[in-house]
């Protein structure tokens, strides 16, 4: 079943470290996942899915304004567990005040769980702010909606890069969006330019 077309959208940078996380996070709340990504994801595989969608479009909206807008290459839908499994993830997170682009992103998949809200993205995950002043990049980002949180495993490496002046590098990841506030666990190296 073909929904739409598929175009990968231009990196489109968003608001700051907490535009940025606000709008992988609100990507996420489209969503869920398990523990291990492709643990998860190889006995989903599986399943038959539900239903399946090639060239996906997907947009969210709050309080009646544009939220988000999400594209996939393909995506597959499971009714019993209301999972949803994506590949060629790219998104736009608008802001609902005044409807500008707050963040784009994309992921090479991602399996979102509608009922907790919960996501996990794995592949190359990348996310960039509306302004282009915060990107990161990193290979497998987990997303727990109650906690409003963002996680990579300690063994996740993780690049941070902000304004073109700073560029962080390490391990594992946690951003509480909530809070504003983000760290790398590990190993962390970086270099600041003037």
């Amino acid at each position: 079943m073909k929904l739409g077309s598929l175009r990968k959208p231009r990196s489109i940078p968003l608001r700051g470290v907490a535009g940025l996380l606000g709008v992988v996070a609100l990507a996420l709340l489209l969503a869920s996942c398990g523990p291990q990504p492709d643990e998860t994801l190889n006995a989903a595989s599986a399943q038959e899915p539900d239903a399946h969608f090639a060239d996906l479009t997907r947009q969210e909206y709050r309080s009646g304004k544009l939220s988000m807008r999400i594209q996939a290459r393909e995506a597959s839908w499971y009714e019993d567990e209301q999972r949803l499994e994506i590949s060629g993830l790219s998104f736009i997170n608008y802001n609902t005040e005044d409807g500008t682009i707050a963040a784009t992103g994309e992921a090479d998949t991602a399996i979102f769980h509608e009922t907790s809200g919960d996501a996990e993205f794995s592949g190359f995950v990348h996310v960039v702010s509306a302004d282009g002043d915060v990107s990161f990049e990193t290979t497998q980002i987990t997303y727990k909606r109650a906690l409003d949180v963002f996680e990579a495993s300690d063994g996740t490496e993780v690049l941070i890069k902000a304004k073109n002046q700073l560029m962080m590098a390490g391990n594992g990841l946690l951003f509480d969006v909530k809070q504003k506030y983000y760290e790398i666990r590990s190993g962390v190296n970086g270099s600041v330019y003037q």
